[in-house]
């Protein structure tokens, strides 16, 4: 009987120290504005890409719409808590042959960010300069 107990005893402890869940962590939720020259985008992407070291680290790419994005509102929400550089890409709204969402109102922005665990909330301001030369590439009709 004290083997039986003492299996029962280590059994638990060992879930206990392990977690019952598999060891995942929960997805970390991200929303925000984007703005460009003080107004919010009209439609674009916020996409993260994640450092080389945040192991099975995915990139991951939120929609932009009226200036707000939100991973929760996605199908697949959220990402992996870690530092990532984020890519901002914005589109005037007007949907025509070729520009799924427009045509680019700046070129591409990157800057870094650290998500945290747990729901955060992070605005981006794109800087003027991301407008001079702008280079425009079709987006593809879906």
């Amino acid at each position: 009987m004290k083997s039986i107990v003492g299996s029962f005893v280590a059994l638990s402890l060992a879930l206990v120290l392990t977690g019952c869940g598999g060891g995942e962590p929960p997805m970390s939720q991200v929303s925000g504005t984007v703005t460009y020259k003080g107004k919010p985008i009209p439609a674009g992407n916020v996409m993260f890409t994640p450092d080389v070291s945040v192991a099975g680290g995915q990139v991951r790419m939120f929609m932009v719409t009226d200036g707000v994005y939100d991973s929760s509102k996605d199908p697949s929400p959220g990402l992996k808590a870690g530092h990532y550089d984020v890519t901002i890409m914005g589109y005037d709204g007007k949907r025509i042959p070729n520009f799924f969402q427009g045509k680019q109102i700046f070129n591409s922005y990157t800057e870094e960010m650290t998500v945290q665990q747990g729901a955060s909330k992070k605005d981006f301001t794109v800087p003027d300069s991301a407008g001079v030369n702008v280079k425009v590439f079709e987006t593809g009709d879906f």
